[in-house]
């Protein structure tokens, strides 16, 4: 009898003791998500900087324009579609389209913790999810309208799946990550290298096991994963051929240790990577059995997607730590995989979040001045500027690529004008060969015609960058600074225009990309060139 019961009890304690554990990661689950929440909603309302003009200025054309304009853009269409549908639903104020990287962000602590938990165990779920709730990267991108936080949130989805594929060698998880990776296509470019290191991880599994079906089944899920993305190809192509990056250089070898560890600590990533990597390597050396290989994987494809793209930007430069938000997701889920499995590790987990979580905690307590216009001054120019325009008026921008973030900001009517010419949709920038086209360009030709038509009276808003751009040195740096001074002599020595107001509110502290307004009168009329 004795025996018996004790059989019967031990299913039942059992059970009591999974049902316990789960509710107990789900409230710390709910914890670490309402940590992320307090660590990134101050700065929800942030004034728009370049790249979200771009964003809100695309997104708000007719849903079959965006494909056409994202030509221009050199992006693919997927987020600018959901964003579109996003802004009729809640409109373009900077809190409504802030909203959705900063639920994206959100959904990637669970995310974290399901897909760690599903590879790995419990205590890796919960790890991971706490690197994810206070990931500097995360934090800073929750609140800026673009694609990066859905990148980190699909990236989780389309590893786990992978992984889960591979080790119950089933076909619905094959499928949901083939799903899931031909999104993150459609949705950044550099998705492209993640796919790449995540076939050429597995394809190395399958070589050292001697798995010639595994090898098989990578190639058909990569085979589908391309046909999924094949409509896009085309228009993949004629970016590459004519938008590119013209601002990006090629990478030093610095860079590709010093903007990975950015991308995982933020501007303390020199003391946090370091933290992280002394951490698995003790964890792993004590235990190095067990789901290692697993965690070993995603760390591989980690670091081999951040090396394929530091090789392709030798060719083609496009490197910024933004791009990275590729990386951010296998790295954090191995980094919860490894640690967890030891008490030390765990130790480090704590300790990075801590770090982490109070490094957040004292950037949004210290007084800041600026903090609204950390990105961009743009909108503070523009408001400034806005009662003294009337529709008609022009708008000289010296920097191409802050178009569509002014015209967001400025009143509607007014002409807007760039060192290449007249613009006749200014809520789309067109970056085809704009280097080139910056280089050829004329500002007797270009600008002076605009200002000649004017009426006397009319006013022109110059709007300029406070410091030179791009790299010292590069074409891109040389031909915008070039066209700069030009514009600016231009309007500067022109007798018939009177200067009668300068704005550069909010420059101070600097923001990321900072402008400065001047107000002109028309006085006269003439031919100026």
């Amino acid at each position: 009898m004795t025996v018996r019961g004790a059989s019967s009890f031990a299913p039942a304690a059992e059970a009591r003791v999974i049902v316990g554990s789960a509710g107990r990661d789900r409230a710390a689950v709910a914890a670490l998500t309402v940590v992320a929440l307090a660590l990134r909603v101050p700065n929800l309302g942030r004034a728009y900087w370049i790249d979200e003009g771009i964003s809100v200025g695309i997104a708000s054309h007719r849903v079959g324009q965006i494909p056409h304009l994202l030509r221009l853009d050199g992006s693919p269409p997927l987020f600018y579609l959901v964003l579109h549908y996003w802004i009729r639903l809640f409109g373009s104020s900077e809190v409504a389209t802030h909203a959705l990287p900063l639920m994206a962000s959100l959904a990637a602590v669970p995310l974290a913790y399901w897909g760690a938990r599903d590879i790995f165990d419990r205590r890796a779920g919960i790890a991971a999810a706490a690197l994810m709730a206070t990931n500097p990267f995360l934090n800073w991108y929750s609140t800026e309208t673009r694609m990066y936080t859905i990148v980190v949130a699909v990236a989780i989805v389309a590893l786990t799946l992978t992984l889960r594929a591979v080790r119950d060698r089933r076909l619905r998880p094959a499928a949901g990550a083939v799903v899931a990776f031909a999104a993150l296509l459609y949705t950044h470019d550099w998705a492209i290298y993640l796919v790449a290191a995540t076939g050429a991880a597995l394809v190395a599994m399958a070589w050292e096991r001697g798995d010639r079906r595994l090898a098989f089944w990578v190639g058909v899920a990569g085979a589908a994963t391309v046909v999924l993305w094949a409509p896009w190809i085309p228009s993949f192509v004629a970016q590459a051929r004519t938008t590119a990056a013209p601002w990006a250089v090629r990478p030093a070898v610095g860079d590709f240790f010093a903007d990975p560890a950015t991308a995982l600590g933020g501007t303390i990533g020199f003391l946090i990577a370091p933290l992280l990597a002394a951490g698995v390597w003790y964890t792993r050396r004590r235990r190095p059995l067990g789901d290692g290989r697993l965690a070993g994987a995603l760390g591989a494809i980690g670091l081999l997607t951040a090396g394929i793209g530091w090789l392709g930007a030798q060719i083609e430069p496009s490197w910024t730590v933004r791009y990275l938000a590729v990386i951010v997701a296998p790295f954090l889920l191995a980094a919860g995989g490894a640690l967890a499995s030891s008490q030390t590790g765990r130790r480090v987990v704590v300790a990075v979040c801590g770090l982490l979580g109070v490094w957040s905690v004292i950037g949004s307590v210290l007084p800041n001045p600026n903090a609204p216009y950390a990105k961009s001054n743009v909108k503070a120019v523009a408001l400034a500027a806005a009662p003294q325009l009337a529709p008609g008026d022009v708008v000289v921008v010296t920097q191409t690529e802050q178009l569509a973030v002014l015209a967001h900001y400025l009143p509607a009517g007014l002409q807007y004008v760039t060192p290449t010419g007249g613009v006749s949709d200014p809520y789309v920038v067109d970056w085809r060969n704009i280097v080139k086209r910056l280089q050829g360009a004329n500002a007797c030709a270009a600008v002076a015609p605009w200002i000649d038509n004017l009426p006397v009276g009319a006013h022109i808003l110059e709007v300029n960058p406070v410091r030179k751009l791009g790299a010292a040195g590069s074409a891109w740096s040389k031909a915008v600074t070039a066209q700069v001074i030009s514009v600016d002599e231009l309007l500067a020595d022109d007798p018939s225009l009177v200067p009668i107001g300068t704005y550069a509110e909010a420059v101070s502290p600097q923001p990321y990309s900072p402008v400065v307004g001047e107000l002109f009168r028309k006085t006269a009329a003439g031919a100026r060139c």
